[in-house]
């Protein structure tokens, strides 16, 4: 009865540490009713914006030399908004495996840097950044190392929020946290007591009475409760440990009473609220200093390879596919191109500016000038592209007498320089005066497969014509080589037309390129960004709107269905028909594209018996994604894996990139495959920096192809953006509680999967689990039944054998009936380098009967236990314990094999206590042991170990002499002996929260914007800084 009462109390304790507790941090997100207050995105988008800007720097990527900030990464990306917008979209990825552990282990203190966890906190960020290294060294897999690089930034800068540094040192950092083996402050003793008592009520709070509780001058942090290390009682009245304060922290009302958080700048919420925003300097000046620091810094260990793809600092630019292809311009640079060479310069330096924005770029760039007489003749060749634009812009004219030029000698020179199967652009207004070299021209061309493309004036301008007839016949030369060697001959009767062919060449060289490789043309070769504005399946005469904003530089139509102009009518915003032959718009029924540049809105209108499918997108630096969010209790959004739960309320929260001056929004809709709307609900704006974000709580009750945003530009013309978003509502969700850091090599591990039947109909289910490396030992398919509103959970067991491997494990989720897939996860783990400490709680001696805590006679009411320690090969630094009231006896710490032998005593005065071995390396084992439960009267000790680095509780229950069972199942287990093996792992429920926990208001965020036209895009805080030399910047406070 003794076991039996024992397993219930462990269980019932991972029952009492699920998320009740509302967010103890930074928040995740902005909150817009408290602009002021700075969360974990605001932290990131800042830290690694300036990071970023030092690492452009530092590697010469840019020239930074006089310039803000931003102007150095508005150089690096340049035109190229598609992978600015992959950049940011990254830095909210980082944020989202933040989100997790704000969410999922909020029950864990050192995560959270609680309960005076700082040195535990402290190695277990040193021990995720040692295996993120390792792994970069080893087998990088970018995936996982931004998810270990957003768990490490967590804790780090939860640091700051929730010890008592910014009270001591204000917005300055500690550079040792998380990186170096030891740190270089005085922490405050287990014994001592940091705080005294304040006020904690709201009013007491608004009038800062409790700002000066601390009275220590070493390092602490609070105690919150909820968590798994409790707040130890007072031995002295008015002082004691300090809590952490929120109002959700029952801790705060016993001494010493008050907190010291400042994770908000709201005094309703943080009893520091003052402190908030030196703690978010901190915090920022600290995750710049872990990632860029020339010595200590992430980005100096993964190397510039991979810091460019955890962090996508990448453009288009850099990511090129060189093609063996170049470009050359012959200019003619005589006086008479006078009235032509700006259009000239204009349009080819914009023609490279275009031509080096997409993926796949020419080797190299040529240009020629001639003039008269032909020793003046310049070649130059690059294959940098803003070398050549430097060319091109400071081109000038002068000299050449009469009419005719060297034009031939020119032509023949690049094409000497030019790669095989390329295209050389000459612009003249003169016949050529080497006219005999016709054949030597055409000889070279054809040998070399090059195309000419002759851009023709009016021959010589204004000047005196001295023998008409003779000058035509030597223009005509031109016309003889194109048609020998494919090229062709154009003539212009103004600048102006000659500057629009420019931009016609343009895209043809851009289609040109591209069929020199195998695959087809990308979206993401074009200038600029291509936005999706809408898709339509239509029918016979019904017409489709097509809104045109004055951010589009181009539209394209691709019809699927027809290939005949006259199955369809499309009409100009003035109601006009427009055809193939019409100066804005080209039908071309091949590619079944139509481009125009119009604004206003426009009609399709299908005159056909069959369907259409019609796809428009635009050629804008204006786009949108958007990510669909749970919504915790406290209102905050969190990232959502695996499919929605039909008919349950979420959040649709769309990013806004490069929003034009004086725009709009005014809805958020949901549309199906067919292009129809399902839901429209109200735009909510949630930020405006540092990303324009807007969302709309929403219930999804079908299945959703893609989200929309709808409001009007600046000159009141509707418009519209859309993104591809797949969302498919079901009604049992599948989720895996959470493994933070490596499996242990050579030690069983548990995957622990949450199932829960949000439906009304008893379920059938199978949930398949597998992995790429054949590491799971058992059962990998689980069959099982579950009734409406049920949750189960269910367990599996993976040995990783080899070192420093990654293994991807799949878990499934079936219908046995109609075998449809419900919901499917994948999570990438590794397998520790070496054999790591665990932790083992062996005995359990005398439990805290009857006793609360704090009671009378708690101090007289003694337990004991017992605990192992196994290691191998690297030896254990420190044994710590959460408690000033335990004692530990242990042997020698000096071996380098276990196991070793740990007693704990102590009285009853504290709920919960927490032992830690570190090992040199810094990785942690935990023993969790839970002394008395709040809500029940029979106190039960349990081992509820999490290793720090590591996921949800491992449990083996070795039975001596009898059988084993399943507590969750309600099967009594006899047992002569329990080994409860735990490694540190997160304790969260096996019951999942009801739905109105989920559905609760979200009024924080959800005041409409007043000013929605007025979206002033500020990136960074203190932007103002510049940079006089490629070493001087904002980052000089922190090095």
């Amino acid at each position: 009865m003794k076991h039996l009462k024992f397993l219930i109390g462990y269980l019932m304790f991972l029952v009492s540490l699920v998320d009740r507790s509302s967010v103890s941090a930074f928040p995740p997100q902005t909150i817009y009713q408290e602009s002021s207050t700075k969360s974990h995105a605001d932290i990131n988008f800042y830290a690694i914006f300036l990071s970023t800007h030092q690492f452009l720097l530092r590697n010469n990527f840019v020239n930074g030399t006089g310039k803000l900030v931003s102007e150095v990464l508005g150089d690096f990306f340049g035109r190229d908004r598609d992978s600015l917008t992959i950049f940011h979209q990254n830095i909210h990825k980082i944020t989202d495996y933040q989100n997790i552990i704000q969410r999922e282990l909020v029950s864990v203190a050192h995560y959270h840097v609680n309960g005076e966890q700082i040195l535990t906190a402290h190695n277990y960020i040193r021990s995720l950044r040692r295996s993120l290294i390792d792994l970069a060294q080893s087998r990088p897999d970018i995936d996982i190392l931004r998810e270990r690089v957003g768990q490490c930034l967590y804790t780090l800068q939860q640091f700051y929020s929730n010890t008592n540094w910014v009270e001591l040192h204000g917005d300055t950092i500690i550079k040792e946290f998380g990186i170096s083996a030891a740190l270089s402050v005085s922490i405050s003793n287990i014994s001592d007591e940091p705080c005294s008592d304040c006020p904690t009520d709201l009013a007491s709070l608004q009038s800062g009475l409790c700002k000066n509780n601390t009275r220590t001058t070493y390092l602490t942090s609070g105690y919150k409760s909820e968590q798994d290390v409790s707040k130890p009682p007072s031995n002295n009245q008015g002082i004691g440990k300090c809590s952490h304060g929120s109002q959700d922290d029952t801790s705060r009302l016993k001494s010493a009473t008050g907190g010291i958080y400042k994770g908000r700048s709201s005094s309703a919420h943080a009893p520091h609220f003052h402190l908030h925003y030196e703690a978010f300097e901190a915090a920022k000046l600290a995750t710049v200093y872990f990632l860029s620091d020339e010595n200590d810094g992430l980005f100096s260990h993964l190397g510039i390879y991979l810091t460019k793809e955890v962090f996508q600092i990448k453009s288009k630019k850099e990511n090129k596919e060189v093609k063996d292809y170049s470009i050359t311009f012959v200019i003619d640079v005589t006086g008479s191109m006078s009235d032509n060479i700006a259009g000239v310069i204009q349009g080819a330096a914009s023609f490279v500016d275009q031509i080096r924005q997409s993926e796949r770029i020419p080797e190299k760039y040529i240009l020629v000038t001639f003039s008269d007489p032909v020793d003046l003749e310049k070649i130059r060749v690059t294959n940098d592209a803003d070398e050549m634009i430097s060319w091109i812009n400071g081109l000038t004219v002068s000299g050449g007498g009469d009419c005719p030029e060297y034009s031939l000698s020119g032509l023949i020179a690049g094409a000497t320089f030019s790669n095989h199967n390329s295209t050389i652009y000459i612009y003249t207004d003169a016949p050529a005066k080497d006219e005999s070299r016709e054949t030597e021209v055409i000889e070279i061309l054809q040998r070399k497969s090059i195309t000419p493309k002759f851009r023709l004036r009016p021959e010589c301008g204004t000047r005196r014509k001295r023998d008409t007839d003779r000058y035509k016949r030597q223009s005509s030369v031109y016309d003889s080589i194109a048609q020998a060697t494919g090229g062709d001959v154009e003539r212009f009767s103004t600048s102006a037309e000659l500057a629009d062919k420019v931009q016609e060449d343009l895209m043809s060289e851009l289609l040109f390129i591209q069929s020199n490789s195998s695959q087809a043309i990308s979206q993401n070769n074009l200038p600029s960004s291509i936005s999706i504005i809408k898709w339509r399946y239509t029918h016979t005469d019904q017409l489709t709107y097509i809104e045109v904003d004055n951010s589009v530089d181009s539209l394209r139509i691709e019809i699927n269905g027809t290939s005949n102009s006259s199955e369809i009518h499309l009409r100009n915003p003035n109601g006009l028909l427009v055809d193939s032959g019409s100066r804005d718009v080209t039908l071309q029924y091949s590619d079944n594209l139509t481009i125009f540049l119009i604004e206003g809105l426009w009609t399709l209108e299908n005159i056909v018996s069959n369907p259409l499918t019609i796809n428009i997108t635009a050629n804008s630096s204006f786009d949108i994604s958007s990510s669909l969010r749970e919504i915790s209790s406290e209102g905050f959004f969190y990232p959502l894996n695996g499919n929605p739960v039909s008919g349950k309320e979420y959040v649709i929260v769309v990013l806004l990139e490069n929003l034009p001056a004086n725009f709009s929004i005014s809805s958020i809709v949901l549309v199906d495959e067919k292009g129809n709307a399902v839901t429209t609900t109200v735009a909510n704006l949630l930020s405006v920096t540092p990303n324009l974000q807007y969302f709309a709580k929403t219930k999804i009750f079908k299945q959703i192809a893609g989200v929309q945003i709808h409001g009007q530009d600046s000159t009141s013309q509707q418009f519209i953006r859309t993104c591809k978003h797949t969302i498919n509502p079901v009604d049992v969700t599948l989720k895996m509680k959470p493994f933070i850091g490596d499996l242990s090599l050579s030690n069983f591990e548990q995957l622990e999967y949450n199932i829960t039947n949000h439906g009304g109909n008893n379920r059938s289910l199978t949930l398949d689990v597998s992995d790429d490396k054949g590491y799971i030992v058992d059962n990998r398919s689980i069959h099982f039944h579950i009734s409406p509103g049920e949750s189960e959970n269910k367990q599996v067991f993976i040995l990783g054998t080899q070192p420093s491997t990654i293994v991807t494990v799949t878990a499934s989720l079936k219908d046995e009936e109609s075998h449809i897939v419900l919901q499917k996860l994948s999570k990438k783990l590794t397998v520790s380098s070496a054999i790591r400490p665990t932790c083992n709680l062996t005995s359990l001696g005398d439990i805290c009967q009857n006793q609360r805590g704090n009671g009378s006679n708690c101090y007289d009411v003694l337990w004991q236990g017992s605990a192992q320690v196994n290691f191998s090969g690297i030896r254990i630094a420190s044994l710590d314990v959460s408690s000033s009231s335990v004692n530990l006896t242990h042997g020698p710490l000096w071996s380098l094999y276990g196991p070793l032998e740990v007693t704990l005593k102590g009285d009853c005065c504290t709920r919960s206590i927490v032992l830690t071995a570190t090992d040199n390396d810094g990785f942690i084992a935990q023993c969790r042991l839970q002394l008395f439960r709040d809500d029940s009267s029979n106190n039960v000790i349990t081992d509820s170990s999490e290793p720090i680095d590591k996921k949800e509780t491992v449990l083996n229950l070795t039975i001596l002499g009898a059988a084993i069972g399943g507590a969750l199942a309600g099967i009594v287990i006899f047992t002569t002996g329990v080994l409860l093996k735990i490694r540190h792992s997160s304790l969260k429920s096996s019951k999942v929260k009801d739905d109105t926990d989920m559905q609760t208001g979200i009024s924080m965020v959800e005041q409409s914007d007043k000013n929605k036209t007025a979206h002033f895009r500020t990136f960074m805080l203190r932007e103002s800084i510049v940079s006089s030399t490629p070493t001087e910047s904002f980052f000089g406070r922190v090095h």
